[in-house]
């Protein structure tokens, strides 16, 4: 089985990935900081890398690995607590915080359950046995799920 290439859309969130990266490291707010939020970032282009013939990660999964990469640069180099933007979300719509880090958070969450989904999906687990109770419920005559 031969795997797509990736095309252009790859080319440009990598870059634009590393675009924002090289700009949060320049004088970032607290470097030991910058360096936690980003390591992440650093090990996922590494991976994806390393696994790019093997596995095809689909568009939709490459953008939101790359907006979660430009949230993680960002978040490192202003600190989740002091983003501009965040701070001007909370001014204007009168919040009690800068909600930056729910941005964050989020992205921890949802990005890597995407993730999982397009492994369990591409490599066909939910198939293999005893996968599918793990994975699904099954519907009963009255229409009612159960495991």
């Amino acid at each position: 089985m031969t795997l797509p290439r990736y095309g252009r859309l790859t080319a440009c969130l990598l870059a634009l990935v590393l675009v924002v990266l090289a700009w949060s490291g320049i004088a970032p707010k607290d470097r030991p900081t910058w360096w936690l939020e980003v390591a992440p970032v650093f090990l996922g282009i590494a991976v994806l890398f390393a696994i790019r013939r093997r596995f095809r990660v689909t568009p939709l999964l490459q953008t939101c690995i790359a907006l979660h990469m430009i949230v993680l640069a960002v978040g490192g180099h202003y600190t989740y607590a002091k983003m501009p933007l965040g701070d001007w979300f909370r001014e204007t719509f009168q919040l009690g915080r800068n909600h930056h880090d729910r941005l964050g958070h989020f992205a921890q969450g949802f990005v890597p359950a995407l993730i999982a989904r397009e492994v369990v999906i591409s490599l066909d687990i939910i198939t293999k046995r005893g996968w599918i109770a793990f994975f699904a419920f099954l519907r009963g005559d009255d229409g009612q799920c159960r495991l």
